[in-house]
């Protein structure tokens, strides 16, 4: 597990960074106990189904809220299947059959386009906005890829893990995490 400290944040504290992404991200909360971790996903990327998979037991244990924070980069379809989530007016049920749909669909092949069978919708212009926001925060750690998973630890820093993070490791982090 790769982590680092985030870069330093011109004009803004560490802290008013914290609570402006908070402010500024849109995100699909999963869990209300336990430290909040921000994971930046693509509708597209089978590593950030796996991510979703390994903070599961750890969210339903009352031991970690995550906020999924849609991006879409990785293939043509990312924007309509992230603009499905968004749009929703159930957000958490449309991860939950999206994310169950997408481990069916990540086990066959993929086409051009993504995985088959993902749920999409004609993004607005709010959600487009929401998604370049989004993604304007994902590069403000000098992340590009996904999953990245954003945190801050109890003594107030704040850090990142770009990539997949084993439930193990996650297991291994939360008594630091804020």
């Amino acid at each position: 597990m790769a982590t680092t400290a985030l870069p330093p944040l011109p004009k803004m504290s560490q802290n008013s960074y914290w609570k402006d992404i908070g402010q500024r991200l849109t995100y699909i909360q999963e869990g209300h106990k336990g430290p909040v971790i921000y994971d930046f996903f693509d509708p597209n990327c089978p590593y950030c189904h796996s991510m979703y998979d390994e903070e599961q037991s750890l969210i339903k244990a009352g031991q970690l809220t995550v906020r999924y924070v849609p991006v879409a980069y990785l293939m043509p379809s990312s924007t309509p299947e992230a603009a499905a989530l968004l749009q929703s007016s159930d957000r958490v049920a449309t991860l939950q059959h999206f994310e169950a749909l997408a481990g069916k669909s990540f086990a066959a092949p993929m086409t051009a386009s993504g995985p088959v069978g993902l749920p999409q919708a004609k993004a607005t212009a709010p959600t487009i906005q929401a998604l370049k926001t989004n993604m304007a925060i994902l590069q403000t750690t000098h992340s590009m890829g996904v999953p990245a998973i954003l945190y801050e630890h109890k003594n107030g820093s704040k850090g990142l893990i770009p990539g997949m993070v084993s439930h193990g490791e996650l297991l291994t982090m939360l008594p630091n995490l804020k």
